[in-house]
């Protein structure tokens, strides 16, 4: 399609040669003077439907003048866009085919509703059901890790500003800690008793009990702070105290 400045130096001069000035033009295309008076002066460009109107007005074939194939197809896009958007606004005039387009609308809002209800389950997690499972399959993790020596997977357990309550914080300290800690003994258990959620935060409860080297059996209870981090629960606080049999 030929691109401004030159197509309104054309429309110009088809305008004249029919003899229109711009006011006789404007009035039989419905348009401003001011919208043709930029037309033709190339500081907008018209679109196609426009181009038409004007073109039709002044008895010109569009074709054969300005289009080509890929403009054609541009052309075709925007008629069925223009299309889509009148069908869409007739889905809310319920004065025809009422039962019909009552469907249609409910199965919409319905899917729209899934869509939001799945996303928000899908990002957050925050259902009670969900945090307990993950934070109960995130202990089974963190006894693993800490007896196979796997310590950098059990680190990633924690946020990156998490703390050891009484013992110290970040992750480095905690590789180390539990690196140290790991040539002591090993995790026979990590249950959670309690566990409460309120949006991105979760506080819980439990026992635990491991076994010394010596084979010794010693246990007691934690408490931990998780937090939603990037769409994953991360432990932030952790503290235990340890009683003897």
């Amino acid at each position: 399609m030929i691109q401004q400045p030159e197509l309104g130096k054309k429309i110009a001069d088809f305008r004249k040669s029919k003899g229109f000035t711009q006011e006789e033009l404007v009035e039989k295309c419905k348009l401003s003077v001011r919208t043709l008076q930029r037309i033709e002066a190339g500081e907008v460009t018209p679109r196609i439907y426009t181009i038409k109107l004007i073109f039709e007005v002044l008895e010109l074939d569009y074709e054969d003048t300005l289009s080509s194939k890929k403009e054609n197809e541009i052309g075709r896009s925007e008629t069925k866009l223009e299309q889509f958007y009148i069908s869409f606004l007739d889905l809310f005039n319920l004065k025809t085919n009422t039962m019909k387009k009552v469907s249609i609308l409910s199965v919409a809002i319905f899917a729209i509703i899934w869509g939001i209800s799945s996303v928000r389950n899908l990002t957050f997690g925050q259902t009670d059901s969900n945090v307990e499972k993950i934070i109960r399959k995130t202990n089974s993790d963190f006894i693993e890790y800490f007896n196979n020596g796997e310590i950098n997977s059990l680190v990633q357990l924690y946020r990156d500003d998490a703390c050891l309550v009484s013992r110290g914080c970040g992750k480095e300290f905690i590789r180390n800690y539990y690196g140290t800690e790991s040539t002591k003994y090993k995790f026979t258990e990590i249950t959670a008793t309690s566990i409460s959620v309120n949006d991105s935060i979760a506080f819980e409860k439990g026992k635990w009990r491991a076994t010394l080297l010596s084979g010794v059996s010693i246990g007691g209870e934690y408490y931990s702070e998780w937090r939603l981090t990037n769409k994953k629960w991360l432990i932030v606080s952790e503290s235990s105290v340890l009683s003897f049999d």
